[in-house]
């Protein structure tokens, strides 16, 4: 997120955020309150940025979801900070999972960082998932502010499969610029 920084604070785009999660803060959230298809409630809460919260909720119950889990997501979902109020705002939904810990955990280091060289860029944005399952660790997007409903102008997050040799399997992290939607 802070290479995302450096870049976006060279190119005269006007004002940006970097939005930043790890899905390790949902999946053990889901995992917690009993949610049997994760990888199927990740992809919905993605689409928190292209259908309305109630489009969002039906379709978290139609994958499976009571009523009350559909609301536990869309409560989680709702939480973004760019300072650590993130990790009080989850703890106090009362959900426990050693998972959504070290989600936590890894999200705090991450958002301190840009607490610490970006103030007000990097903000913990809990919607945020990355609809691909191949992420496994933090996720992030840019959008520039005021122009959010183009959607994300680059993103990118970490991949702890991204290669293998047959006997080693290589960790990675990765950013995509969109180009052609920052032209």
């Amino acid at each position: 997120p802070l290479l995302l920084v450096d870049i976006f604070d060279q190119l005269p785009v006007g004002d940006y955020v970097v939005q930043v999660n790890d899905r390790r803060i949902p999946q053990g959230f889901y995992r917690g309150i009993g949610i049997a298809d994760v990888a199927g409630t990740l992809r919905i809460v993605d689409k928190l940025d292209k259908l309305p919260e109630t489009a969002v909720r039906e379709l978290l119950i139609a994958n499976g979801c009571t009523t009350e889990q559909a609301d536990q997501c869309l409560d989680l979902a709702a939480i973004r900070t760019s300072d650590l109020g993130f990790v009080d705002a989850v703890r106090a939904l009362g959900v426990a999972d050693p998972l959504l810990d070290a989600g936590l955990d890894s999200l705090a280091a991450v958002v301190s960082a840009g607490m610490a060289h970006a103030p007000g860029r990097v903000v913990a944005d809990l919607k945020l998932a990355r609809g691909l399952d191949y992420y496994t660790g933090t996720v992030y997007e840019v959008r520039l502010v005021g122009f959010e409903s183009w959607g994300a102008v680059a993103g990118g997050g970490r991949y702890d499969s991204l290669a293998s040799d047959g006997k080693v399997t290589y960790p990675g992290v990765g950013i995509s610029v969109g180009l052609t939607r920052l032209l």
